[in-house]
């Protein structure tokens, strides 16, 4: 027959509890020895799930460097996406891009805009001008002329004297005369042009478009929170 004496020894375990009564389970390891090897045992744990070099996400704001105590981890960075490094790591924690990029002329194929383009046709008929008076204008002068003529005159010959006389033909000319202007009435009056049916061809060359503005290229994502391991 076993007899339980627990209740006159102070704070004895009692057997079927398993431990579980332990007051202090780190002062009880430490007493047994086992504290040190315990510590050494989580840390092969760690250094085999999570080595130097290792990347961890997170869905929660959660820091390793306490979740993991004795390793040291560094946040990778705000705003990044992640792209895969050259297979001999040469590379590895470089950064580049950009969320945004703006276009220049060598981005674009060498290329030009032309147009053109027909009116339809459309007859415009006759169309008259606008009346106007002109009133009375006055021709320049002009017609001034002289006329030469021709008449037979009695004529004293040699030795007038002794009274002999001959018959001559004379040539003579007018004095200039008959210039003369002309006074028009042109009077109120007007035109009419027949325009007719007809159409315009239309051709050239647009000018320049665009501002340059920079434009997004962020694809869809989501968010987690990204460390790793460096020590």
């Amino acid at each position: 027959m076993v007899r339980t004496v627990t209740s006159k020894i102070p704070d004895a375990l009692i057997r079927n509890k398993n431990l579980s009564d332990l007051v202090d389970n780190v002062v009880a390891r430490a007493n047994l020895g086992l504290g040190g090897l315990a510590l050494k045992e989580i840390g092969y744990i760690y250094d085999s799930i999570y080595p130097v070099g290792v990347v961890t996400w997170f869905a929660q704001n959660k820091n390793p460097n306490t979740l993991f105590p004795g390793t040291t981890w560094k946040y990778i960075g705000e705003n990044r996406t992640v792209r895969l490094a050259s297979a001999n790591g040469s590379d590895v924690m470089s950064t580049g891009g950009s969320d945004s990029v703006t276009l220049v002329t060598a981005n674009l194929p060498a290329h030009a805009h032309t147009f053109s383009a027909n009116t339809s046709s459309f007859d415009y008929g006759t169309k008259t001008t606008s009346t106007f008076d002109y009133g009375t204008k006055q021709t320049d002068v002009q017609g001034n002329h002289t006329h030469n003529y021709n008449f037979l005159r009695w004529q004293a010959g040699w030795g007038w004297p002794s009274g002999n006389t001959n018959m001559g033909s004379v040539t003579e000319t007018t004095t200039a005369a008959g210039a003369h202007a002309h006074n028009v009435g042109i009077g109120a009056h007007n035109h009419t042009v027949g325009i007719g049916a007809h159409a315009h061809s239309v051709s050239g060359t647009t000018v320049n478009t665009g501002s340059g503005a920079a434009f997004a290229v962020t694809n869809s994502f989501i968010k987690l929170m990204g460390w790793y391991r460096s020590a």
